[in-house]
């Protein structure tokens, strides 16, 4: 349809009576649009057709004409200015004694029309001015008297929405306001508030310190602050009746309730929600002036939650009933300290350390307890937020809560290979031979083998790990650790990022774009710590690089993070700083110390080779160095049996030579043909020995662990003439003969140089 005639046809047709224009009401809302308002001849028959709809008899038609001025103010503010006098004046009168839907209808338009002209002076002098204090009380008198949920919600969001805009204007109203809105921040029970209505009451009482103006906005806010910690103390107190703690002598305990505990209990959470909820809000308030913020009484009334616990002492005279109750909120407790930690951080920054420490000991024993996946999220977060706004300087805090994380993550590894390795030690134990091949499985029976679970079952799970890899990469780049706990976090989030891309979306979680998220979440985490400083890089960065799995953008090009573009390609040069430690740098297990081998075993990583059995080395990467020189003399001894005569003993010589390095003996080049005898196996092996320490003689040598050097050309057969010293491309093949230099000489002495007797240079 032409936008030019959308207009006309919406009037002949579906606009033709009142009662089509209920029917067809929400095609013509869904067919409008911004250009269909343009300046046009069906412009003013439109609009005298909604003042005709909007004062009809039929309620149903002023519902319709309702929404369709409230549609005609959002795509032309041209006809919202001429038309907002009437529809004002209407709308008022539509706030009571009308049927649900019109009056949510009305309180919309109204609301639309004294927020969408603010920049225009004679607007706000002529229309809102008047109006807006009427529309206020009409707004309380539908929160106090309606009993509808959904109209008593938007009547408390739409006032504290008029609030924020015009707080000069509700000034008179500020008692009205605060008595609406502590009438649904006072707690509810059995059944709690809802989340919504909470939600929009807490919102409306923290912004009435506005209706104070410059001058007295921050008292009112510091005010509704104190009165509101209060509140939530007291409301604390109520829930710990059968616990005796001497920290809360400070405070005035409340009389007892006297309802039923299984009212009470409930009713005194629910004020705590709300205490929590208002707070939070508070905090959160814009103020027109700098305000003091009671840190220290925030921080008090936290670590009284966080210090709640279900295993205190009981006395006999306490109700067991009251006790069972108050110790079945305790998580409740401690969700809701961490809901004031978190804008409590977020509003002080560097000015909550020194509070720092104390918290993070408390959230950091609640991390080392068995908690559901749900507790533990709460925990994460609100850690992960400390450290992102303030500072941690302690090591031993940091060591802690990077210990408590890392379990969480190892779920990630794969445990196939130790499974089978388990399965294999079973079976091979107290199992004879017929029962190993009854155990046999027949063809096919892995069909009806159950494969791995999946890791994360839930959503709250899922999530854990996103955020448990965002505390730990703090922690590690923002913090400083013992070498030992920084080597293992950095290798361990690089094992999980190796082996992310062998693991199944569907095994890791039902949602599957989690495997994505939290692949990129390990990938920027790995490169932030390879990088290293400004002047050297990590050994883990080629690692991550090649494992990259290349994923491609949109354009077709290789997706490289902007960390790693920027170390290939860096913009300025690089800040001359110290090297890392060389703890820092530790990244293979054989470089791994025993302490961070007993904090790896207890984050429950175990290393397969560490299972299996005869594995007596620590690393269990190499082997043993005397059996690498006991298969060096096996292989010499056997190429010198190849040999014949005068050239297999020259032979065997210059490959001994090659192979070792002679201590503390003077270096000959050989002139004369070696006569000594072939060494026989055991001779080589007893001579073949690896120092200890110190040099010793000229019988003692040391073999190279993993290289040998090439064997050398074949001598000729004829004996005519003495063969030339044979050299390498190494070392030059060296020979001592036997006598030419007595054991105990000394390491100084060097072959006197030879004269030739030829030399022409006196002839000059």
């Amino acid at each position: 349809m032409d936008s030019s005639h959308r207009l006309r046809d919406l009037l002949q047709l579906q606009l033709a009576s009142d009662a089509y224009a209920v029917l067809h009401l929400p095609y013509v809302l869904e067919s409008l649009s911004k250009e269909d308002f343009q300046p046009s001849v069906h412009t003013q028959k439109w609009i005298a057709r909604v003042n005709s709809l909007i004062h009809s008899k039929d309620p149903g038609a002023k519902w319709s004409g309702l929404c369709l001025a409230f549609q005609t103010a959002v795509f032309s503010r041209s006809i919202m200015l001429e038309c907002a006098q009437s529809w004002v004046a209407a709308a008022m009168s539509l706030l009571v004694n009308q049927p649900v839907p019109t009056t949510k209808a009305a309180i919309r338009l109204l609301r639309l029309i004294f927020s969408s002209a603010m920049d225009v002076p004679e607007f706000q002098r002529q229309l809102c001015i008047p109006n807006v204090p009427k529309f206020g009380n009409a707004l309380i008198a539908v929160a106090e008297k309606e009993t509808n949920t959904e109209v008593n919600l938007l009547a408390v969001d739409t006032l504290a929405h008029i609030v924020s805009l015009y707080p000069s204007l509700c000034r008179p109203l500020h008692t009205a306001l605060s008595n609406v809105a502590l009438r649904h921040l006072n707690g509810s029970a059995p059944n709690p508030t809802s989340s919504t209505m909470l939600e929009a009451c807490s919102r409306l009482y923290s912004a009435l310190p506005h209706t104070g103006g410059k001058v007295g906005a921050a008292g009112l806010w510091r005010k509704a602050l104190d009165d509101t910690i209060a509140f939530a103390w007291g409301a604390f107190l109520q829930l710990r009746t059968t616990y005796s703690d001497s920290a809360y002598t400070h405070v005035a305990r409340p009389a007892p309730l006297a309802e039923d505990p299984v009212v009470g209990i409930p009713l005194a959470l629910d004020r705590l929600r709300a205490g929590t909820r208002v707070i939070g809000d508070l905090l959160g308030a814009e103020t027109s002036r700098p305000v003091v913020i009671p840190v220290g009484s925030l921080v008090r009334l936290c670590l009284a939650l966080l210090q709640c616990d279900k295993e205190e002492t009981m006395d006999s005279t306490v109700d067991p009933i009251v006790r069972s109750l108050e110790s079945s909120i305790v998580p409740t407790l401690w969700t809701y300290a961490c809901d004031i930690l978190n804008r409590l951080s977020q509003a002080c920054q560097h000015h909550l350390a020194p509070h720092l420490l104390s918290l993070l000991s408390h959230l950091s024993y609640h991390l080392e307890q068995p908690q559901s996946p749900a507790r533990l999220l709460v925990f994460l977060r609100t850690i992960l937020v400390l450290l992102q706004n303030c500072r941690v300087h302690d090591n031993i805090l940091s060591s802690r809560l990077a210990r408590a994380v890392m379990p969480l993550l190892t779920v990630l590894l794969s445990t196939r290979a130790q499974s089978s390795v388990d399965n294999q030690r079973e079976g091979g134990q107290g199992r004879s031979r017929k029962g190993k091949k009854r155990a046999r499985g027949y063809e096919g029976d892995e069909v009806f083998k159950v494969g791995r679970d999946i890791i994360c079952s839930t959503p709250e799970e899922g999530e854990m790990l996103v955020v448990a890899v965002d505390v730990l990469e703090n922690l590690l780049l923002r913090t400083q650790i013992n070498p030992p706990v920084h080597s293992l976090a950095s290798r361990l989030l690089l094992s999980i990022y190796a082996s992310m891309p062998h693991l199944p979306p569907p095994t890791l979680s039902p949602d599957l774009s989690l495997h994505e998220k939290l692949y990129t979440k390990l990938q920027m985490a790995c490169a932030h710590l390879a990088i290293g400083t400004t002047s050297t890089m990590g050994k883990g960065l080629g690692l991550i690089l090649s494992v990259s799995d290349g994923t491609l953008s949109e354009n077709g090009g290789i997706v490289v993070p902007a960390e790693i573009d920027l170390l290939l390609h860096p913009r300025v040069p690089p800040l001359v700083r110290s090297l890392p430690h060389v703890e820092m740098l530790s990244l293979f297990r054989a470089e791994e110390s025993q302490e961070e081998a007993d904090a790896r075993i207890a984050a429950g990583v175990v290393v397969i080779e560490e299972h299996r059995p005869g594995r007596s080395n620590a690393t269990g990467d190499y082997p043993p160095l005397v059996e690498q020189t006991t298969q060096a003399s096996a292989s010499l001894a056997r190429a010198g049996e190849m040999a014949n005569g005068a050239s297999q003993a020259l032979r065997t010589q210059d490959t001994s030579s090659a192979a070792m390095q002679v201590d503390d003996a003077p270096q000959i080049n050989s002139t004369v043909a070696s006569t000594a005898p072939v060494p026989s196996d055991e001779s080589t092996h007893r001579k073949l020995t690896p120092p200890h320490g110190s040099r010793g003689t000229a019988n003692e040598v040391y073999i190279p662990p993993t290289t040998f050097q090439p064997r050398p050309d074949p001598l000729p057969t004829s004996s005519a003439g003495l063969p030339r010293p044979v050299t390498t491309s190494t070392t030059p093949v060296t020979s001592v003969i036997p006598g030419a230099a007595p054991a105990g000489e000394d390491d100084d002495d060097e072959p006197m140089p030879t004269i030739d007797l030829g030399s022409d240079s006196d002839s000059e």
